[in-house]
């Protein structure tokens, strides 16, 4: 592992220092930012193991999932992974793609876990975890856990899909348009070396960072905090007090990493007493919207937050707030999630199958430059609003 990284000093305030940019030992390490294609493209949002929809929308876009053939070059903006019931399936079909040369993918959060080794809700497949599962209580508090269906890869490809994994950038870029899986931010691009193994890099950075946190005590404080409320990976057990070394933990982990920030964003805390439980635990910092204060000309296509394309759930808090779900946002409308929310359809079709009206969430591609968004199960391109405006008020 190399001794580059994160410098641990670093704050929450997004600011990660320079990472020592020489080569690690050993041929040929892959890039980190790449370049896109140019002329046309379509950038597919978050898969999550949703291999039909996947094809389905491949075959929408005008290719071929079965000769590999595509009309145009497909841009995948990562996440290719979990909850889903074939992420396997999912990763040999980009690859495919990737290896043909007509397609690219960044690295999502989801394929950075695997990568790292962390089990996660939804990653099970990949780690033999039988009991991995949605969990949640309802309006009673009566617990509930819903398994994945998830099949796992045959054992003679998990090499295989580490080092694929491995080998995609964080972002790919070109004068017009910049692709990333969750947030576009100019200091953690600028923390990173030019090429390396991300899964060793990230674990490096992560090492630094909680060597910082070791010396100021904060990491043993939390440890102690998460202990009274049974590790906070129990949605019935919401603590009742505010926990303040776990927030700390949490922000200065995620902020501190540019790995981390580029694929699943910069955090923000949260008031004392407004904790909430998701992704399996309770948390004390919530997902900063970097986008309200991106002023460049580049549009920027990331998936990673869960968009709707219907009408808001009541208590639900959209993340990515904008005037509508085919709206750009960012104060020069330039930045654009195309993450629709397939991932939830396990739920669906355990409980209410596809619904009257379909499916709730699907998956999405971008059609670039028309600005155009298609989707696996629906007719059609719905046109986009707000690109190069600043939003309504």
């Amino acid at each position: 592992m190399r001794s580059g990284g994160v410098d641990p000093s670093n704050r929450v305030d997004g600011t990660p220092a320079a990472i020592d940019p020489s080569p690690l030992p050993g041929a040929s390490m892959p890039a980190l930012i790449q370049p896109l294609p140019d002329g046309p493209l379509d950038i597919i949002g978050d898969v999550h193991g949703e291999l039909s929809a996947l094809r389905s929308l491949i075959l929408r876009l005008g290719g071929d999932p079965d000769t590999g053939r595509l009309a145009r070059p497909i841009v995948f903006v990562g996440d290719l992974v979990d909850r889903g019931p074939d992420s396997p399936g999912v990763i040999r079909l980009v690859r495919r793609l990737v290896e043909s040369g007509q397609a690219s993918c960044v690295i999502g959060n989801h394929e950075l876990n695997i990568l790292q080794g962390e089990r996660k809700e939804g990653n099970g497949w990949f780690f033999g975890d039988a009991d991995d599962g949605y969990q949640w209580r309802d309006e009673r508090g009566q617990g509930h856990h819903l398994a994945f269906d998830s099949v796992p890869p045959d054992p003679a490809e998990v090499a295989e899909i580490r080092a694929f994994l491995d080998s995609l950038p964080l972002a790919l870029v070109r004068p017009d348009l910049r692709v990333v899986h969750a947030c576009w931010h100019e200091a953690s691009i600028r923390a990173l070396p030019n090429e390396g193994s991300v899964g060793e890099l990230v674990n490096a950075a992560e090492a630094q960072v909680d060597a910082r946190l070791q010396a100021e005590g904060i990491l043993a404080a939390a440890a102690a905090e998460r202990l009274q409320w049974a590790g906070l990976k129990d949605p019935g057990a919401r603590p009742d007090r505010h926990l303040p070394a776990e927030q700390a933990r949490n922000a200065r982990q995620q902020n501190d990493n540019p790995w981390r920030v580029l694929t699943s964003g910069l955090e923000q805390l949260i008031e004392p007493g407004s904790h909430f439980f998701v992704g399996g635990r309770w948390r004390f910092v919530a997902r900063a919207p970097w986008w309200e204060a991106y002023d460049e000309d580049a549009a920027v296509v990331v998936g990673h937050y869960w968009r709707r394309r219907e009408a808001p759930v009541p208590g639900k808090v959209d993340v990515f707030r904008a005037e509508s779900p085919w709206h750009w946002a960012g104060p020069r409308g330039t930045v654009f999630c195309v993450d629709y929310s397939v991932g939830r359809r396990f739920i669906q079709r355990a409980f209410r199958g596809t619904g009257p009206e379909g499916f709730a969430g699907g998956l999405a591609a971008l059609r670039w430059p028309e600005r155009h968004v298609v989707f696996d199960d629906r007719e059609g391109e719905i046109r986009t609003q707000g690109f190069g405006t600043p939003p309504a008020r």
